[in-house]
C-alpha cells in the first residue's frame, strides 16, 4: 500500500509541474497575442443608433431596431445587418448599396454622425 501512495503523490507531483509548464506557455502566448487585439476606442450614443469606432478603424452602427452596419478601415466594404439578422457584405461601389433603400438610409444616418464626430473633433 506504501508503495501506491508514493507512486501516487510521484504522479501527482508530475501533474502539477506540467499544468504549471502549460500555464506559463499560455501566459506568454496571451501576452503575444494581447497586442493584436481590438478594442474599442470610443462609442458614442445617438437618438437612433450607437456609433462604435474600433481601434483597428472599424467603424460599428448599431440602430435601436437592431440593424447595423459595419464600415472597414479602408473604407472599400459596408456589411449590413437587417432586421431578419442577415448579415451581407457588399463593396462600396457596388450597385446594390443603393438598391436597398433600408441599407441606403442607415448609410446616411452613419455619414452624418461620422461628419458631425470629425467637425467636432477639428474644433478642439
Amino acid at each position: 500500500l506504501q508503495k501506491k501512495v508514493t507512486l501516487l503523490k510521484h504522479f501527482r507531483n508530475y501533474l502539477v509541474e506540467q499544468q504549471k509548464k502549460a500555464d506559463d506557455v499560455k501566459v506568454d502566448h496571451q501576452i503575444s497575442d494581447a497586442s493584436s487585439l481590438t478594442y474599442l476606442k470610443k462609442w458614442v450614443r445617438t437618438k437612433h443608433a450607437i456609433l462604435f469606432r474600433l481601434s483597428n478603424h472599424t467603424v460599428q452602427i448599431v440602430f435601436y431596431d437592431q440593424t447595423e452596419v459595419l464600415l472597414t478601415q479602408d473604407e472599400r466594404y459596408i456589411t449590413y445587418v437587417d432586421k431578419k439578422r442577415q448579415r451581407l457584405t457588399y463593396h462600396l461601389n457596388d450597385e446594390l448599396v443603393g438598391s436597398n433603400s433600408e441599407m441606403a438610409k442607415r448609410l446616411k444616418y452613419a455619414k452624418e454622425i461620422l461628419h458631425q464626430l470629425l467637425a467636432g473633433q477639428q474644433r478642439r
